[in-house]
């Protein structure tokens, strides 16, 4: 039996002869039709073309921008702003600073010119009073050329590529001049400290003694005679100053404490007063580090913080234990031991270790 052969109609007429079958789409065309279709196939081309034409165009152009080019822009722009907002309370800050600074330290020189003038009216001044103006001019001209305790410091905040400055004042000790209490125009006036600020740190010594960190941290490299004495930095002739201790380690024997008065510019051996005034220990006040000392009564441990407090004005200084919350203070004659004062901390044991905290 023969079989029927079933024609496709045309997709466009339904027409059942001459019908074609489109390879892109799978639908079927009679003879006009699939010419309309081939037709349509050219236009659609045609839109391709230009749609390449368009794309080949904007992919090669100079001036073409990409959006993200424009935020990187907008960025750079706002960083820039950022940093001259900055720099710019950086440079406020510092004038600031340095205009105080400069403020301060003339205040010190006018009560140096008021002394001078008044004694030079009464014809009242010696070779000391020379000498002494003549350093503390000197200790100033120091303070205005070198120890201005300024800092700029970059805030290195790990989430930004971009460091931010800014200037700020170290929290330091002071050290202030007034003038001798035999001057007129301010024998019965209380004068106000002056802050001109300055670090204190251990510098000089005598015995056997390491300093690190800046002069931080004394420790004691073994026994020297009677001790290993290190001195401060700073003089100390009036107003009231602060000096913090950490005891980072202490052997057997007791630690010292306390004030001694240094000249101007010589070396520590070179002492105008043989008295130190301290203690040897928090209950132990002595007069001389060659006084008496009782051996029975170590306060002090390892680990121990510890605050000396020089009153020049007042003629005495405080010593106050903060583990064991005790203070006890001690009146200086300053006809035994006059200013200007340093500090001063004996070592006795190998490994003793002294550190100053700003």
């Amino acid at each position: 039996m023969a079989s029927v052969l079933v024609k496709k109609p045309c997709t466009k007429c339904d027409k059942g002869g001459g019908v074609t079958t489109c390879d892109g789409c799978q639908q079927s065309f009679c003879i006009k039709h699939i010419i309309e279709h081939r037709q349509e196939l050219a236009m659609q081309l045609d839109n391709v073309g230009q749609e390449h034409d368009l794309f080949l165009r904007d992919l090669t152009q100079e001036n073409f921008v990409h959006p993200l080019l424009i935020r990187i822009d907008e960025w750079e722009q706002e960083s820039i702003t950022k940093i001259q907002v900055a720099a710019e309370a950086a440079r406020a800050d510092l004038r600031q600073l340095l205009s105080q600074n400069k403020n301060e330290l003339k205040v010190s020189v006018d009560k140096i010119t008021n002394e001078m003038h008044s004694c030079r009216e009464k014809d009242d001044y010696t070779e000391s009073d020379l000498f002494k103006w003549m350093e503390q001019l000197k200790e100033l001209r120091k303070l205005l050329e070198t120890q201005l305790n300024i800092e700029v410091v970059e805030d290195e905040n790990p989430s930004t590529s971009i460091y931010m400055i800014n200037v700020h004042e170290q929290q330091l000790s002071h050290v202030s001049f007034i003038p001798n209490e035999k001057s007129a125009g301010n024998r019965n006036v209380a004068c106000p400290e002056v802050p001109v600020l300055t670090h204190e740190k251990f510098r000089n010594f005598v015995g056997r003694v390491s300093l690190s960190e800046d002069g931080l941290l004394a420790t004691c490299l073994g026994t020297y005679w009677d001790g290993s004495n290190v001195y401060g930095t700073r003089l100390y002739s009036s107003g009231r100053h602060t000096i913090h201790f950490r005891v980072e380690y202490k052997g057997s024997n007791n630690l010292f404490f306390g004030i001694k008065t240094i000249s101007y510019n010589m070396p520590v051996q070179t002492l105008t007063s043989p008295y130190a005034y301290g203690w040897w220990e928090l209950n132990q006040a002595i007069e001389s580090v060659n006084g008496h000392r009782v051996h029975n009564d170590r306060n002090i441990r390892t680990g121990d913080e510890v605050t000396m407090t020089l009153d020049c004005d007042n003629r005495q200084i405080r010593f106050e234990h903060h583990r064991i919350n005790m203070t006890t203070h001690l009146s200086v004659e300053l006809e035994k031991c006059p200013f200007p004062w340093k500090i001063l901390v004996t070592l006795r044991s190998t490994g003793d270790s002294i550190r100053i905290l700003l």
